[in-house]
C-alpha cells in the first residue's frame, strides 16, 4: 500500500497528543475543537475493500478505493456531528441546544452533512483510508445568534471613526487581552466578562451580531507570540488580568480594569470590533 501522509494530518495527530498542552483545543479519539482557530475537525477511516479477478493467466488486485472512501467519509461526518455536540457555545453545549429545539437540531445536522474536506486523504499501511471533515464555528454561530441583543449595524460604522482619526496612530490602543492562565477557565463560542459587582463589561450589546458570527466575540491564546494574537488585538494591546471565572465559561475582572476598558472602549470602540483576546493556560 502506497504511503501518503499529508502535512494536514501530522498536524491533527499532534494536537490529538495527549501531552498537548493547547487549553484552546478539546481533543477526543476520532478530532479535536479548536477554538482558537474556530474549527472543528474530524477523521474517519475505513478498510480498504480489495478483491480478485480473474484475466487471461493475470490475477490482478481490484481496489475499490471509492467505496473505503465513502465509508470513511460516512464515519469522519459522524464523529464530527459528535465532536459539535461538544462544542460550549456559552456554557451549554450545542448538544443541549440542539436538544431543546428540533429546528435547531435539523440546522446544524445540515451543515455537519455539508462539511468540507481538510487536507488530502491518508492511506495508512493497515489498508485503510483515512479522511479529515470540518466546520467552522461562523457556520454554528450562524445558526445558533440570535439577532436580538446585538449592536446596530449602522451604529458601530459609525462609532469611533472621529475619535480614531484624531489620536496619532502609534498612540492608539489596538486591544484587549484578559490574562487568564492563573484561573481554570472553558473557553467557549460567545463568554461573556463581568466586573466584581458582576455588572457586564463585555457581551452581545457591545458589538454586532455579523462580528459575533464571523469573528467571534474572544479570541484565544497561551502566549502572546501566538501567531493569532496580532491579528486579533493589534500590537499595542492594554493587558487586564482575570480575577475568576464565576462558572468556569464567564471572566470575571477588577472593578478597576473594567473601569480602564471602559474608557479605551469610548475611545477606540474595541469591543465594538471584538478587538478581545483571552490567554489561557
Amino acid at each position: 500500500m502506497v504511503k501518503y501522509l499529508s502535512i494536514f494530518l501530522l498536524i491533527t495527530n499532534n494536537l490529538l497528543a495527549v501531552d498537548s498542552p493547547s487549553a484552546c483545543v478539546v481533543r477526543t479519539d476520532h478530532g479535536f475543537i479548536d477554538y482558537a482557530n474556530r474549527v472543528i475537525i474530524s477523521r474517519g477511516t475505513a478498510s480498504v475493500v480489495a478483491k480478485e479477478i480473474s484475466q487471461g493467466d493475470l490475477q490482478l488486485v481490484e481496489k475499490n478505493l471509492k467505496l473505503s472512501k465513502g465509508e470513511a467519509r460516512a464515519r469522519a461526518r459522524e464523529n464530527l456531528l459528535e465532536l459539535v455536540k461538544l462544542v460550549n457555545y456559552d456554557g451549554r453545549t450545542v448538544g443541549e441546544i440542539m436538544l431543546e429545539d428540533a429546528l435547531t437540531d435539523s440546522r446544524i445536522a445540515t451543515l455537519v452533512s455539508s462539511a468540507y474536506q481538510q487536507g488530502e486523504i491518508e492511506y495508512l499501511e493497515r489498508n485503510e483510508v483515512a479522511i479529515a471533515l470540518a466546520v467552522k464555528m461562523s457556520g454554528i454561530a450562524e445558526i445558533l445568534v440570535d439577532a436580538s441583543g446585538h449592536m446596530n449595524e449602522n451604529l458601530a460604522q459609525s462609532t469611533f471613526l472621529m475619535t480614531r482619526s484624531s489620536i496619532p496612530k502609534a498612540e492608539r490602543i489596538s486591544g484587549v487581552v484578559i490574562d487568564a492562565r492563573n484561573i481554570y477557565h472553558i473557553p467557549a463560542m460567545v463568554p461573556k466578562v463581568f466586573n466584581e459587582d458582576d455588572k457586564l463589561i463585555y457581551g452581545p450589546r457591545h458589538y454586532t451580531r455579523s462580528r459575533s458570527v464571523n469573528r467571534g466575540p474572544i479570541g484565544y491564546a497561551h502566549t502572546m507570540k501566538d501567531g493569532n494574537v496580532r491579528r486579533r488585538v493589534g500590537n499595542n494591546p492594554i493587558m487586564i488580568e482575570a480575577v475568576s471565572s464565576n462558572d468556569t465559561v464567564n471572566l470575571t475582572i477588577s472593578n478597576i480594569d473594567a473601569e480602564h476598558i471602559r474608557a479605551v472602549e469610548k475611545k477606540f470602540g474595541l469591543l465594538t470590533d471584538c478587538k478581545v483576546l483571552v490567554l489561557l493556560k
